[in-house]
């Protein structure tokens, strides 16, 4: 290969070349070379193998310790390991230099940065296989002066090439590095950019890790003001605007798309008319449905692997030859196998919630048992312990189910979960389950703790979609469990993307589907592209791995006992009427409706309905001191921003709302007064009773009794509130109760809220009518929701238990109860269906009543309609695949009119 006569170019930052500086070993002519050395290599004897299989290469660069990380796939926020950084400065956009036509990627793809002094080469693989390359002082010095992270994306879509058509010749591509660090070097870090004429952007929404705060430190902002939300900048984006790839793949799906997936899963994968089913085990001591022994049938045939002859669909075709030779087929990459392939091992178990999967899942343990004990002579060799992954709010449900279902004395069982836990890990091997949370799991993973040295005859993930974001630690550790099979459990096998599912594909090992790369190449792109024949696709894989059966096509065999729903209108007058059309006017003004030069913002018209929810309820007593200032002096111009959204509280690690607009977020407020989601106070949680806060460090130490008596609940901030006459509302509620009461003394009730402060409210008023109840919200620890489940379910005196819908979401068997109570209706009516669902599910002996409330003439019929709309989007879903529904434009004119 001839190698075209070197010329001088300018640099990607556009800087000229820096001349020789004293002692440096890296002079122009090295630089050169180094670009050369990319530029004109010979590929004429390569060629490019498809490989599905994991790419564990580096993607990032880890400054002065030399630290790095797994890849990432493209667009999403690459995770170097815990501890690293604890701050996202920025994005930098610039260009490197390459000739490499055949190997750019068409789209943001991770690439991992070598650095050789001022040279930085960029490498596709674990093999040092540069594909371009660019020169900057700056970075170098930056990756050797300070503790940063560097995690870097390359694209060539909008490649930019200096050589005549035909001639190969120099390009520059798009490299997108997402610089991390610590928030104490914020300072010089972004001194050190600008000296060398860098400068931060704002990152995409998606493109960094969120589990650590973004500071940008170049960003200018007056005295007193904060950086705003990502989700409220204008960022700089590559690949999303521009094509369907990359971005889009990996986004969030509409809410049509999300209901069109989750009807695919309702209709394809449900269980064929099983012919011949397995016996169940004698340790089992409930007798099974029908249903539930399809289950277990399909269970065993996955972990057996039959590809021939067998009841349920699989990821591999059999065919028979002309020869009688028997080949098989994938059906995902139409591939062929001469000989039998391994066997799945596992799969997805996506029932509706109340359908018995915890019982069919432990009568597939106890049939490993029953083949364990008749093969003695395999046992020394194969594993026998079961590892169970649960939340920690289903862990006691779990307990409880392994004492109701299993013979006591054929079965061992451990529970390892709390400080206290046994940290042998060879006695883990002389049970037959082990039970533990995602949190032990987590922080055990960062140790390499016993669960890791274990080999498990299989895991089982309950409430699997907790390992739906691939990026997040809990996904990276159950993935290194060391088993064969692998088992996900869960009812909502989609939430609002379609890598959720695929993520579950990757756990389970699925043939072909186990990276995210390949399941976006197969399944996620052609989907969101409306390729033919994609949807079929999709149908396929998730009859082959998934089986899920919903309640309306099983009430035949499930026998539940009538449910009787039935909405109570509440009027809401005086005062509290006054109050609610206050407020209601200037949310109105504010959504625009009066021709106010506001636009729509979307976020502060959710604080106003919040607050406009929280009336409904109670009227003053929900709402914060300025706001009530504003209002006693009907005074508009004293409702900041900053007033409002005092009633919604947000996270401060990383921003999301954990109550009053998302509502399935449960939260933690600490002793410090900062909060929490759940999913970071996780993080920081030393025990179950000790937290430390992760803003300022403070050591919450919680003490045991904390809201188990209604005298240490805590109220709204004000306590005189406490002895506000009771709201319209809550004098329906008590009054419902009371009647049932007179009927029925031991009827039992569950009351659902929000609201964790409204809870407090109608605690306060039941406390005063000497009625005995429990409660569990998100604040709950796992020994007060086992105490308040066990006294609820077992005192005849306590007859009621006040719950957070979020809390009701996992985990809960409230079948002692025969009347449901839904204090304000919910912006998700599915939310509302599994709270429903815990009463009235497998297990219910009674008839169930469940009561709604909804204030006459308010937002809350809006909510209502929202509801109403959002269910009839299910039902039309897939017949609305080509239609062009604008279903924010469609609510935001209904909300207008609620608000006129």
């Amino acid at each position: 290969m001839t190698t075209p006569k070197k010329r001088r170019i300018p640099l990607a930052s556009g800087q000229p070349l820096p001349k020789k500086a004293k002692n440096s070993t890296f002079d122009e002519t090295h630089i050169q070379a180094a670009i050369d050395a990319v530029a004109y290599i010979d590929l004429t004897n390569e060629t490019d193998d498809i490989d599905m299989q994991p790419r564990d290469w580096d993607a990032s660069y880890r400054g002065n310790s030399g630290i790095r990380s797994e890849t990432q796939s493209a667009g999403t926020a690459a995770a170097p390991p815990a501890g690293v950084y604890d701050t996202c400065f920025g994005l930098l956009c610039m260009q490197a230099i390459s000739s490499r036509r055949e190997r750019v990627p068409l789209e943001c793809t991770p690439a991992a940065l070598r650095f050789e002094g001022k040279v930085v080469r960029i490498d596709l693989n674990a093999n040092h296989d540069s594909i371009a390359v660019l020169v900057s002082e700056t970075l170098s010095h930056l990756v050797t002066e300070f503790a940063v992270t560097l995690t870097a994306t390359v694209c060539g879509k909008r490649q930019e090439s200096n050589a005549p058509n035909g001639v190969m010749g120099r390009m520059f591509l798009s490299l997108r590095i997402i610089v991390y660090g610590f928030m104490q070097q914020k300072d010089a870090v972004a001194d050190t950019l600008a000296e060398g004429n860098l400068f931060l952007q704002h990152p995409g929404e998606t493109e960094f890790d969120r589990s650590v705060k973004y500071v940008n430190p170049q960003y200018l902002l007056g005295p007193g003001q904060e950086l705003p939300r990502v989700e409220e900048l204008s960022v700089s984006t590559c690949c999303a605007p521009h094509g369907p790839h990359s971005a889009q793949v990996r986004g969030p799906l509409s809410e049509i798309e999300v209901n069109q997936v989750q009807q695919i899963f309702d209709t394809a994968a449900t269980s064929n008319e099983v012919t011949s089913l397995p016996q169940v085990s004698s340790r089992i001591v409930t007798e099974l449905k029908r249903h539930q022994v399809e289950a277990l049938a399909m269970m065993i045939e996955k972990e057996e692997g039959t590809h021939e002859q067998g009841h349920f669909p699989s990821i591999w075709k059999a065919y028979r030859t002309a020869g009688g030779r028997i080949t098989y087929q994938n059906i995902v990459t139409e591939l062929f196998e001469t000989s039998p392939p391994d066997p799945l091992g596992g799969g997805i178990l996506a029932d509706e919630m109340g359908l018995g999967k915890t019982l069919s899942s432990l009568s597939l343990v106890c049939h490993h048992l029953d083949q364990m004990d008749q093969t003695a002579h395999l046992s020394q060799k194969t594993p026998r312990t079961t590892l169970i992954v649960t939340p920690k709010s289903t862990i006691y449900g779990w307990q409880k189910q392994i004492s109701n279902h299993i013979l006591p004395e054929r079965i061992r069982w451990l529970t390892y979960y709390g400080p206290n836990r046994q940290e042998d890990s060879g006695e883990m091997g002389q049970f037959d389950i082990v039970l533990t949370t995602y949190d032990t799991l987590r922080s055990e993973e960062i140790r390499k703790g016993p669960l890791f040295k274990n080999k498990w005859a299989r895991v089982i993930l309950d409430e699997a979609h907790k390992i739906r974001n691939r990026n997040s630690r809990i996904f990276r550790a159950v993935r290194v469990l060391d088993s064969q099979r692998r088992w996900c459990l869960t009812g909502t096998p989609i939430q609002n993307c379609i890598d959720d599912f695929g993520a579950l594909l990757s756990f389970i090992q699925t043939p072909s589907l186990r990276t995210k790369e390949s399941f976006d190449a197969f399944i996620a792109r052609p989907v969101k592209e409306k390729k033919k024949n994609s949807i079929e696709m999709l149908r396929k894989v998730v009859a082959a791995t998934c089986l899920r059966r919903t309640k309306n096509n099983y009430s035949s065999q499930l026998n539940l006992p009538r449910k009787k729903e039935m909405v109570e209108y509440v009027t809401m007058e005086g005062d509290d009427r006054e109050l609610y059309e206050f407020f209601k006017r200037f949310s109105f003004l504010t959504a625009g409706g009066d021709n106010t030069p506001n636009g729509r913002p979307a976020t502060n018209i959710l604080v106003l309905i919040s607050m406009l929810r929280l009336i409904c309820d109670h009227g003053e007593a929900l709402l914060t001191d300025a706001a009530l200032r504003a209002w006693k002096g009907r005074d508009e111009k004293l409702l900041t921003w900053k007033t409002l959204q005092s009633n919604v509280k947000q996270c401060v690690s990383c921003c999301c709302d954990v109550e009053g607009v998302v509502g399935e977020l449960v939260h933690e407020e600490l002793s410090c007064g900062h909060v929490f989601c759940d999913s970071c106070v996780a993080k920081s949680q030393n025990s179950d009773s000790q937290r430390s806060c992760r803003l300022c460090g403070t050591v919450d130490v919680r003490s045991p009794s904390f809201r188990s008596e209604p005298s240490s609940q805590a109220g709204p901030s004000n306590p005189m509130r406490l002895r506000l006459p009771p709201s319209a509302k809550l004098e329906a509620i008590v009054r419902n109760i009371s009647q049932r009461q007179e009927h029925s003394k031991s009827s039992k009730a569950v009351i659902f809220s929000y609201w964790t402060k409204m809870l407090d409210l109608i605690g306060n008023a039941l406390h005063e009518r000497g009625w005995v109840f429990q409660r569990i919200d998100g604040q709950s620890s796992l020994t007060q929701r086992k105490g308040a489940l066990e006294k609820f379910g077992n005192d005849s005196k306590c007859n009621i238990i006040l719950a957070s819908i979020g809390a009701a979401g996992e985990g809960i068997d409230l079948t002692s109860a025969s009347s449901v109570h839904i204090v304000e209706p919910h912006w998700n009516p599915m939310a509302e269906s599994q709270a429903v669902d815990r009463v009235h599910r497998i297990g219910q002996k009674q008839d169930v009543e469940v009561v709604r409330y909804v204030v006459k003439d308010s937002i809350e019929e809006y909510v209502r309609w929202v509801q109403y709309h959002k269910l009839q989007l299910i039902k039309e879903s897939l017949s609305a695949s080509d239609q062009k529904i604008d279903v924010t434009e469609v609510r935001w004119k209904k909300l207008l009119e609620f608000l006129e």
